[in-house]
This record gives C-alpha cells, structure tokens and sequence, in this order.
C-alpha cells in the first residue's frame, strides 16, 4: 500500500502544480486580446468558460480536473477540481481544489487569495495565502498558512526574501495566458514567471515550439506547441518517491482556436514523469 501511495505521490504535479499552467491558459480570453491594455468589460460583460480534461499515465485513465474560470471588470476567479480515477482512485482517492481570485492592473497579475485543499486517502493538506495591498509581481503574499508543516513534510522553508516577487501557480496560469498569445508586442510562448505555492518557489519559462497539425486522440487539426520548464529554487521535499520515478521538470502544451471568437485553448498537455508519458487531453467544454 505504501509502494502504491508513494507511486502516485510521483504524480502530484500533474495533478496538483503544472496542470494549472496548461489548462488555465485558455484566460488569454476577453482580457488582452490584441492589446495590451486593462480589459474593459463592465459587470454585465462577464463571461465565464467550463473545461474538462481527463488524465492518462502509461496510457490508462488516472484522473480528471475540471476548470471554471469567471473574468469581470479588471477581476479574476479561477478554480480546478482535480479527482484521481481508476485502480488509484481505488488505492489512495485524491482529490483537489483549488481557488484564487485576483485583479488585473496595468497588464499585471494582482492575486489577492489564494487557497488550496487536497486530500490523499486520509491525509490533509491545505495552503492558505493572502496578499495585501501591495500585491502581484512586486508584492508576493503577505500571509502564508500551510498544513502539514515544513518539517513534518520533510523541505526546506522558503526563506521570505524569496518569497518577494511572485504568483500563486493559478495567478502564473492566467499570466501564461497572455504569454501563449503574445500580448501586446510580445513574441508568443515567451516567459519566465516566479511562482510560490505556499510550499515551493520555483520559476516557470515558456517557449515558443512553432505551428504544426496533431491527429488526435481528441483533438485533430492545426495547433500552436509551446515547451514549458520548471526551474527549482527551494522548497521541494526531501522524501524520495519511486528510484524509477521523478517530479515533473517541463512540458509540452497544444493550443486550438477552439471556441469562436475566443482565443485559443489549450488541449493537450504532455509530460515525462519517469514512469512514463502522463498525458492530459480536453474532452469537454463549455460556454457559461
């Protein structure tokens, strides 16, 4: 039981981390459009989309998330329930939400909270991150409360000084956004973006892989790919899993112009977890 716990622990940025960075990228929506601009929606003009994605591991289904993003005037909410499926759902029964809101000001990502609960089988865990009035890039969080604790979880505590200058992962998804699109008079996929999670600083870059055509399994057509890494600073446990597997370090991501008058969605999201590919495709979405 153990084995199979630490096995799937293998795969919690998958399901808890990086996931955000593809699936969310999908915010570029309404908000930047071809400018560079604040967006300039009133209330009435707020537009809300629902995602669907399934997860495969080795090519077996291993999960779900689902994604809910609510943009208003100059203001953000963004949420993702991931649930684990199958033989591991059976085993250890993951589950995962996650919540931020925040504000767009002056083309820069503002979060104002930011709060995470999962489960594995028994075990709690929860982040809890408030952000005060000098908030964003140039702010980082003004309170951070986690569970368990850094010792008990076995990683080294992100020094404050490192926690300056940074974005919840969900608040670096929507910034993403804008990056795959190339806001403004930036090249599209070009990004270097400094996360802190509660738990983990890291950085997030971007890079632009070109145009090509995909043949399914779910989606068929002409996409744009974009190359994603994660570059770790502190904070990453020290409790080994599996010697064959390995955290997520980067990705692949596949983005469609998949709903009219939208910008492009992403639908596919590839990564090496050293067990395997562990695959995320979109199967559903929705218009709210």
């Amino acid at each position: 039981m153990e084995t199979l716990k630490h096995l799937y622990s293998s795969l919690r940025l998958p399901f808890s981390g990086l996931y955000s960075l593809f699936s969310l990228t999908l915010m570029i929506i309404a908000t930047c459009g071809s400018s560079s601009a604040e967006p300039k929606s009133s209330q009435s003009n707020v537009r809300s989309l629902q995602l669907t994605y399934e997860i495969f591991v080795g090519g077996f289904r291993a999960g779900g998330i689902e994604l809910r993003v609510r943009l208003g005037a100059n203001t953000y909410e963004l949420t993702a329930t991931t649930r684990s499926a199958g033989l591991i759902d059976y085993l250890v029964r993951f589950r995962s939400y996650a919540q931020t809101r925040g504000e767009i000001r002056g083309g820069q990502i503002a979060p104002i909270s930011h709060h995470v609960n999962n489960l594995w089988t028994e075990d709690i865990r929860f982040v809890r991150m408030g952000y005060g009035e000098q908030r964003g890039a140039d702010g980082g969080p003004a309170y951070t409360v986690i569970h368990p604790l850094q010792g008990i979880d076995e990683r080294a505590i992100v020094p404050l000084d490192q926690r300056r200058n940074t974005i919840d992962p969900l608040s670096a998804a929507l910034r993403s956004a804008y990056s795959s699109g190339g806001w403004g008079n930036r090249a599209p996929c070009i990004d270097s973006i400094p996360v802190f999670d509660g738990r983990r600083r890291y950085n997030l870059t971007f890079k632009n892989a070109g145009v090509e055509t995909i043949n399914g399994p779910y989606f068929r057509g002409e996409v744009r790919k974009c190359l994603t890494s994660l570059q770790r600073i502190v904070g990453f446990s020290k409790n080994p899993f599996l010697p064959r597997s390995k955290d997520l370090e980067g990705g692949e991501i596949w983005f469609a112009d998949l709903i009219p008058s939208w910008p492009a969605v992403p639908v596919r999201f590839k990564t090496d977890i050293g067990l395997g590919n562990a695959f995320v495709h979109l199967t559903s979405h929705e218009v709210q």
